[in-house]
């Protein structure tokens, strides 16, 4: 048998391989943990709100999941986990959350995360303010952002793209970037040590985003990320509302660095 007839037919045997695989009946995998909060809003009344999770495989479109619920009175609320069948059309390990506040035809999301479902902790608790301001990170903040894996890790991700070139893989400001530019940017490590062991989650989210700056400060040498990360996520929302889709993760990792 020729070379070209060999390579055919194995080309055609991985093929009825991948088919088979995909027609296979998945299994049932936990891909979202459960999600509880509480609502605050400036509305008088909660009884026509209601909010809708969705949860999306990162790359195959097919593998979904949609709930919706109720607020309480007093703006409570909460998803169960998901499960998903999953077979042989799994690409990677990663899905993204959104969640969606609804009342008449308004429809505005006010969550997005992305997780591992191989690194998931237990019930992510969330902190939903519609009168955040953007600045402070997106409506709904993970309670306790430490004990989320996924959450830190989505961070780190993002501190490696945008902030590791000037302030240095491991955060303590030693990088050729910022050697090149004449500047020492200082030590991520020692933000709460800084600020008397005080890290303000709202307050580091606002020197990111860039857009507020003490005068005492003078020049500002770091970019305003705001104007960046608003640009990313023009795609999910209007404007700049889920600046916070990336600043949340990013604050996480950089308190999970803090020194003692």
């Amino acid at each position: 048998m020729s070379p070209g007839w060999q390579q055919a037919i194995c080309a055609l045997f991985a093929a009825l391989v991948l088919l088979a695989g995909c027609a296979i009946p998945g299994r049932l995998y936990l891909v979202a943990p459960a999600v509880s909060g509480t609502l605050r809003t400036s509305e008088s009344s909660l009884e026509d709100v209601r909010l809708m999770l969705s949860i999306q495989h990162r790359e195959s479109p097919i593998l979904y999941h949609n709930d919706e619920t109720p607020l309480t009175p007093e703006g409570a609320f909460t998803f169960e986990a998901v499960q998903l069948a999953i077979a042989g059309h799994e690409y990677s390990k990663y899905y993204r959350a959104y969640l969606h506040v609804r009342s008449g035809a308004d429809d505005r999301v006010i969550w997005r995360a992305e997780f591992s479902r191989r690194m998931l902790g237990g019930t992510i608790r969330l902190d939903c303010d519609l009168e955040r301001p953007a600045q402070h990170g997106q409506p709904c903040q993970v309670s306790d952002p430490l004990n989320h894996p996924w959450l830190i890790a989505e961070g780190e991700r993002t501190y490696g793209r945008l902030c590791a070139e000037c302030h240095g893989p491991d955060g303590s400001g030693a990088s050729d970037a910022a050697t090149a530019l004449g500047v020492t940017p200082p030590d991520l490590r020692a933000i709460a040590v800084r600020r008397a062991g005080r890290f303000d989650r709202a307050e580091i989210s606002e020197w990111i985003e860039g857009r507020f700056l003490p005068e005492a400060h003078g020049t500002r040498r770091m970019p305003v990320w705001g104007e960046r990360l608003s640009k990313e996520y023009e795609w999910y929302v209007e404007g700049d509302t889920l600046i916070g889709a990336t600043l949340d993760p990013l604050v996480a990792y950089l308190q999970s660095l803090q020194q003692p």
